[in-house]
């Protein structure tokens, strides 16, 4: 009989390529930003396919083009797109802040066309606003404990176009917010505005975050679209929210990490009986066998041979 892992042991010990100064930083400010992540070609590929989807999809959907627009399991929408799921430079360190036991419970394609200069008269993450302040996890129905959000994902976003100038419609997230109470019982925020970051990175830069952050968006007052990648990370106990299965053109010619991430599980069993017959069958998903956690193996392999990147 194959060896059932206890939760705590679907995990590996120590880090395999996080640093101590950007584990301080991701465990304190809730985000840590990778630059260079992503080669200029690497770079160059991704928006070749950004762009032949935003086109395909504005004119399926007859969209304006000044419209911003977005598209969820991009995993399922293009193969370039589903080879970022275990990208060398990243999942390393998504191991290192998430453990082995983890799959993609979303993924989307952003992109933001210039707005006009009217849109920067709004105050940044005001409720009547284009965009919003919020925290990803009340979203989806995560519960808290006195305000304050569990951590449940990370996700790691791949900024694809210039996002240096102050309103090009970078991401703005605030310094903390995942460990503290959020919002008082009237639903007002209760960060401070000192914390606010603007995230004014070059393309190829990627940020790995905590999705309990508070954050919003700037308005892109830039000449060019905002375009960017976004793949979430949870526990396999946590169902994921853009999929029920993938398709099976989505898992076709996949290795067993990238199917592990795409929601799969081994055999395709997702029930335990364990040793004893009185017990209820559990998911494999949250008391997995060995042969379900591929990426463990391949954790323990990286620890012992780090791979250059």
């Amino acid at each position: 009989m194959a060896t059932v892992l206890s939760p705590a042991a679907a995990h590996v010990d120590g880090p395999l390529l996080i640093t101590p100064e950007q584990h301080r930083q991701f465990d304190e400010d809730g985000f840590v930003l990778i630059e260079d992540a992503l080669t200029q070609e690497e770079v160059a590929e991704l928006l070749e396919v950004v762009d032949e989807l935003d086109t395909r999809y504005r004119t399926e959907r007859n969209l304006d083009p000044q419209e911003a627009f977005q598209i969820r399991n991009i995993v399922a929408a293009h193969p370039r797109f589903r080879q970022m799921i275990d990208h060398p430079r990243i999942l390393p360190l998504m191991v290192d802040v998430m453990g082995v036991n983890i799959h993609i419970r979303t993924s989307h394609m952003d992109t933001r066309p210039p707005m006009p200069t009217t849109a920067a008269q709004q105050e940044l993450g005001a409720r009547d606003s284009f965009f919003p302040f919020h925290s990803d996890g009340p979203n989806f129905g995560w519960p808290t404990t006195d305000g304050v959000v569990p951590y449940m994902e990370a996700k790691v976003a791949y900024y694809l176009t210039d996002l240096t100038a102050h309103n090009s419609g970078a991401i703005v997230v605030v310094r903390g917010s995942h460990k503290i109470r959020q919002k008082d019982d009237q639903g007002n925020w209760l960060f401070d505005p000192a914390d606010i970051v603007e995230v004014n990175v070059r393309p190829g830069t990627a940020m790995i975050w905590r999705t309990a952050l508070v954050h919003a968006v700037t308005p892109n007052l830039s000449d060019h679209a905002r375009k960017c990648l976004y793949y979430g990370y949870t526990h396999r106990w946590v169902r994921p929210s853009d999929y029920d299965h993938q398709e099976a053109t989505a898992l076709d010619g996949c290795t067993p990490i990238q199917l592990q991430l795409l929601g799969e599980l081994g055999d395709g069993s997702q029930a335990y009986n364990g040793d004893d017959p009185l017990v209820h069958p559990i998911s494999r998903f949250w008391r997995p066998r060995n042969e379900d956690i591929p990426l463990k193996a391949w954790a323990e392999a990286y620890r012992l041979a780090p791979v250059p990147v």
